[in-house]
């Protein structure tokens, strides 16, 4: 295998696909990046066999065709910190070398026939889906998914697909995020899946990495396999495998009489929350909110006698409430939020709390975040 390409467009592929690679894995093989130069395309491959990730560029000068496995945790970095310009790459028997200006590589390669079979996409006709927004719904719900392996189905995110939307979800038992879009898609039924959270958690940086040409329909195209969700955009295919379920039926923990609103800034309660979480337990990370008329006080006591409070205007006429939360908690679902105004609907104490992001007109997004409270003293 020989073929020459410029630094840019080599870095850029292997930058889309290095983060798959495993450090540590019982298959050695599985630390390698795959290359295959063919029929004037360079295709480049990564695998943990969780996640897969294939990307390509034709910008590329092949002389000789070839595939190599070659080991990425000394060849990723060497192209990352090579000056601008023409990189030539040749294979001689289990080396490869690495030429770019005076700089000069060799490296040993793995036996190609050990790397393991990429998967192909399983369905020919794929969803199509605006990146933007399918980037959004992922953030607005990731933030949520526990990290308690003996129950790995609460690990991944549940996908409800249906004829005219898309609704994700995840959650930890402590809080619980769900996002869901209107969407004009031909599938003739409804399909429900376990997404595992990891391989999703690629798709920002894969389109973030798209040029302007690769970019330009602006779409993700979905494929549902029976144990994989694959995802194209641009010359980048991603695998993500499927959980086991079942997945909790999370709409008979979603309260339906929370009967008190409060409409406030999401700015201004963030960077409220930020300054008196300052002193709030490190181990319950308790922050308490007391809302009256016009106004809402934020608290925190620590065990060594700190305390702090402030205070901010929120739009509400209700009976005053007190109400705790873990601020850690309240904080990934704010910074998860684009909106400026959130509407927070309570019951009392010791109730799920419902945070809604609101558009300017006041309406609600899609968008709902639960938070269960944490119970203060003397309750």
């Amino acid at each position: 295998m020989k073929f020459e390409i410029q630094q840019e467009d080599l870095q850029k592929a292997l930058d889309i696909i290095a983060n798959v690679v495993p450090t540590k894995t019982t298959l050695p093989i599985l630390t390698c990046v795959l290359m295959e130069a063919a029929d004037g395309r360079l295709t480049l491959s990564a695998t943990n066999l969780d996640i897969s990730i294939t990307t390509g560029t034709d910008k590329v000068t092949i002389k000789d065709e070839g595939k190599v496995a070659i080991p990425a945790v000394k060849f990723v970095p060497f192209v990352r910190s090579l000056r601008s310009g023409s990189v030539v790459i040749s294979q001689k028997g289990k080396q490869i070398q690495l030429v770019s200006g005076k700089a000069r590589m060799t490296e040993n390669t793995m036996n190609v026939e050990e790397y393991p079979a990429l998967k192909e996409l399983e369905d020919k006709n794929g969803l199509d889906v605006e990146a933007a927004v399918l980037i959004d719904m992922i953030n607005e719900t990731s933030y949520s998914v526990s990290k308690d392996e003996t129950r790995p189905a609460l690990m991944g995110i549940l996908w409800e697909v249906r004829p005219d939307s898309l609704t994700l979800v995840a959650t930890d038992a402590h809080r619980l995020a769900r996002s869901g879009r209107s969407m004009e898609w031909d599938i003739s039924s409804d399909r429900e899946m376990i997404v595992d959270t990891a391989g999703l958690r690629h798709l920002p940086r894969i389109v973030s990495g798209l040029d302007q040409d690769e970019a330009a329909s602006g779409n993700i195209t979905i494929f549902m396999g029976e144990n994989q969700l694959s995802f194209r955009a641009g010359p980048t295919v991603l695998h993500a495998r499927l959980l086991e379920g079942p997945f909790p039926d999370y709409n008979a923990v979603i309260p339906q009489d929370n009967d008190k609103f409060v409409t406030l800034d999401k700015a201004d309660f963030s960077q409220t929350i930020r300054r008196v979480s300052i002193t709030a337990d490190r181990i319950t990370s308790q922050i308490k909110l007391g809302v009256e008329n016009g106004r809402m006080e934020l608290s925190a006591r620590g065990t060594e006698g700190s305390q702090s409070e402030d205070e901010i205007p929120v739009s509400y006429d209700g009976e005053a409430l007190e109400i705790g939360f873990n601020f850690v908690y309240l904080q990934d679902i704010l910074k998860n939020i684009k909106s400026n105004s959130i509407l927070l609907s309570l019951k009392d104490s010791q109730s799920a709390a419902l945070i809604k992001p609101l558009t300017e007109d006041g309406d609600e997004t899609g968008v709902l975040c639960l938070l269960m409270p944490l119970r203060l003293a003397g309750d």
